[in-house]
């Protein structure tokens, strides 16, 4: 069955090659929107919890003050570790790799204080109580939390999942139509071959057997060719992202997870099987 199906293949190369080349594309796309989405999602884990509070302080805030309230802040217990970083620290940090931020003058970068939480002690009630009760001080310009960020990073993420739905269903339907117009054509050249087969006795599924494989086969390697490309894409972006945006955001950028991957394949090659069989229903009713 698999050597008739390898024959089938050969007999329309080009055919063949182009359908494979739409396929995936067209699933490229879609997995590319899966990878944005894997990454966001990581994104809003990173910060749903409560894992930081900057605290801003106004420009004259006495020293000693700053450090009192640095120590603190360190004594609460669901705090880790509370930092103090001055105007030209903040400056340095963000000016890594840009030169223009470098030159900045050091008023532009407010002081801050930074206060790394502790996930099993830090609830969102007690971080949003502390957060009241620090901004009340004179020194204290604002405290930042960072929940406001994470709700509009949630409603983001739902809604690029609702159009990742949308963009999977118009993807899947373009997979099905390519696979099954490279069928019927393939049946097509093939008429004499089936007309034999039937001649001699041979039974529905074995006529049937090497054409649904092919469907598998033209929709596995399309998705096979769309994973490779992104994951040549996702190979040459990622120190440019770890450079620019990973350090600010917190996290790293993450490929497709071993089980959406594995699914990805199969669902090429499923799309490609039922494809296949509704050609096959069409073609051989004849």
């Amino acid at each position: 069955m698999f050597a008739r199906a390898i024959r089938g293949l050969k007999q329309q190369v080009s055919t063949q090659v182009l359908s494979v080349a739409t396929v995936a594309l067209a699933l490229f796309c879609l997995a590319g929107a899966l990878l944005v989405l894997e990454n966001a999602g990581a994104l809003v884990r990173r910060w749903s919890a409560p894992a930081r509070v900057t605290v801003f302080l106004a420009d004259n805030a006495p020293a000693e003050q700053v450090d009192a309230l640095r120590a603190v802040l360190a004594s609460l217990p669901e705090v880790e570790d509370a930092r103090h970083i001055t105007a030209s620290e903040a400056r340095a940090s963000l000016a890594r790799g840009d030169r223009t931020l470098g030159a900045a003058p050091v008023e532009l970068f407010p002081a801050t204080i930074e206060l790394r939480l502790l996930p099993a002690a830090a609830t969102e009630a007690r971080v949003r109580l502390v957060a009241e009760r620090v901004r009340r001080l004179p020194m204290v310009v604002e405290v930042e939390t960072y929940r406001g960020f994470t709700e509009r990073l949630r409603t983001l993420l739902g809604g690029g999942r609702t159009a990742a739905a949308a963009m999977a269903f118009a993807v899947l339907v373009c997979v099905f139509a390519v696979v099954s117009n490279t069928v019927r054509m393939s049946l097509a050249a093939r008429t004499r071959e089936i007309e034999v087969l039937r001649l001699v006795g041979a039974t529905r599924s074995y006529v049937r057997a090497p054409f649904l494989l092919e469907g598998a086969m033209l929709g596995g390697f399309g998705a096979a060719v769309a994973l490779a490309l992104l994951a040549v894409l996702y190979l040459a972006s990622r120190a440019s992202f770890e450079a620019s945006l990973g350090a600010v955001l917190g996290i790293q950028p993450v490929f497709l997870s071993a089980w959406l991957l594995g699914a990805f394949l199969l669902g090429g090659s499923g799309v490609g099987v039922v494809g296949s069989a509704v050609a096959l229903r069409k073609g051989l009713r004849s």
